[in-house]
């Protein structure tokens, strides 16, 4: 609950904050999604958390409260994918145009307006929410008694698990690779540019080297703010990307099966870091964004 919390609020500063920078460019139109959709996930998080807590330590003896607490903590995870592959199809936007800007920058600009990058984000995120309904609609929760220990626990059926599982892992992985690959296209083009300035720099050329110093430094901070935000999406995926890969390759790595200890821990983890995605953004916006350090401080 409190890391929910602080992400909750985090993203309500964000939003924000993008929607005072204005929405007219790319780069803080898409922040300004990644912010809301963030925003989501961490409140569903935090509901989540927070019926959890309620379903095994406060309505342990209650048979209807207990039910309702539990049903909501379901239903709050179920929701909550939304949200995170919003986020996700929005970080590999940023990355893969940033990343295009870099490599091929007098095309692109052209081509890739902060309309069509809209259009992209909304086109795959009706393609999860079309997916999401028509797996997640008919289920049912169902209380169910256990006549060894005579308690009552909730089951959730009738969920079509096997579709969403095929559509959410290969969206999933073909983002988290994409975002990979735009990093390291990222830092080869910039390196390569640093080494060419360096070597034709000369003194005639620092006037006009000179008036481009704003626009360069203001590319600079983007292109920073986006490899950071990058980073952080692998690295907090990372767990999510592991327990796909080994719940595939190890048949025993499940929650009824020989590891499901570790599958247990796994989750927790996994669980854990999507939220901590979700929330340290503000931190990277702050630090390496002047013009958001400059509103930030303007609003707040």
């Amino acid at each position: 609950p409190a890391l929910g919390t602080l992400g909750l609020c985090a993203n309500i500063v964000n939003t924000v904050v993008f929607y005072k920078m204005g929405l007219t460019d790319g780069v803080s139109q898409n922040f300004f999604i990644l912010s809301i959709s963030d925003g989501c996930l961490t409140a569903l998080s935090l509901i989540s958390s927070g019926a959890y807590i309620l379903y095994t330590e406060v309505f342990v003896d209650g048979r209807s409260a207990h039910h309702v607490a539990q049903v909501v903590y379901y239903v709050a995870l179920l929701i909550g994918t939304f949200p995170q592959s919003v986020s996700m199809f929005t970080t590999v936007v940023i990355a893969v145009v940033r990343c295009l800007c870099v490599a091929i920058p007098l095309r692109v600009k052209f081509l890739m307006t902060a309309r069509r990058q809209l259009a992209v984000i909304l086109m795959f995120s009706s393609c999860t929410t079309c997916v999401v309904l028509y797996s997640f609609i008919p289920g049912r929760a169902l209380l169910v008694h256990n006549p060894v220990t005579d308690t009552y626990f909730t089951m959730i059926v009738d969920l079509k698990w096997f579709e969403y599982t095929v559509y959410a892992s290969a969206t999933s992985y073909i983002g988290f690779i994409t975002v990979i690959i735009c990093v390291i296209i990222i830092t080869i083009s910039l390196n390569r540019s640093t080494n060419f300035r360096e070597k034709t720099t000369s003194p005639a050329s620092s006037l006009s080297a000179g008036e481009q110093n704003k626009d360069g430094s203001r590319e600079a901070r983007v292109i920073k703010t986006v490899v950071f935000v990058s980073v952080v999406f692998i690295l907090c995926n990372l767990p999510a990307m592991a327990h796909t890969l080994i719940g595939t390759l190890v048949k025993e790595f499940s929650s009824d099966g020989v590891y499901r200890n570790e599958n247990s821990l796994n989750m927790i983890v996994m669980e854990m870091f999507i939220v901590i995605n979700a929330t340290v953004n503000i931190f990277i916006y702050y630090f390496c964004n002047m013009r958001y350090r400059t509103t930030f401080i303007t609003v707040f």
